[in-house]
């Protein structure tokens, strides 16, 4: 049921039940999981997605190694989108200090697609602390559209909100 690696690409096909099961969710695993094909059916790939699950993965060797299923709200309207890594652990402060602290952004990845694409695939995604990440932090990963996509989403980007597709958060150990 597990692989060791997807030759198939970044792209899967997710069933309709399963989509909308998942529907906006960047799911993460710290194995990948077999292609939808090696499945009798949609449920069985559905039950192994949440047995397979996790919300936290540990370093090995200076990298935390992260296999992605992400599961977009709507079709993929571009044959790009970007996912963006944000810093959202607990902030560390005096509890005496009242004031908000935003997320930290930490990297910004472009991610290929094909135009109607429900769901994407990212095996083997590596993040390393040389690349911002640290050990014990929580990243909400959110997979958006590019900044230059017009339309209605365009002007949701001017009030300084992105066009989000799917988001999850894991926290790397």
């Amino acid at each position: 049921m597990v692989a060791a690696l997807l030759a198939g690409g970044p792209r899967a096909m997710a069933d309709d039940a399963m989509w909308r099961t998942f529907r906006g969710r960047v799911m993460f695993s710290d194995v990948a999981l077999a292609p939808a094909a090696n499945f009798d059916s949609g449920a069985m790939m559905t039950s192994a997605l949440k047995r397979l699950e996790r919300s936290s993965v540990d370093q090995a060797n200076g990298f935390w190694r992260l296999h992605m299923l992400i599961f977009l709200d709507r079709p993929a309207a571009t044959d790009t989108l970007v996912l963006r890594a944000v810093d959202v652990s607990a902030p560390r402060r005096e509890p005496r200090e009242a004031r908000a602290i935003e997320p930290r952004p930490v990297r910004v990845f472009e991610v290929p697609v094909g135009r109607g694409d429900r769901e994407i695939r990212l095996d083997d995604f590596v993040v390393t602390e040389a690349m911002g990440f640290e050990r014990g932090a929580s990243y909400e990963m959110r997979l958006e559209a590019p900044p230059e996509e017009g339309g209605a989403a365009a002007e949701t980007k001017k009030a300084g909100k992105a066009d989000v597709y799917a988001k999850g958060v894991i926290t790397l150990r």
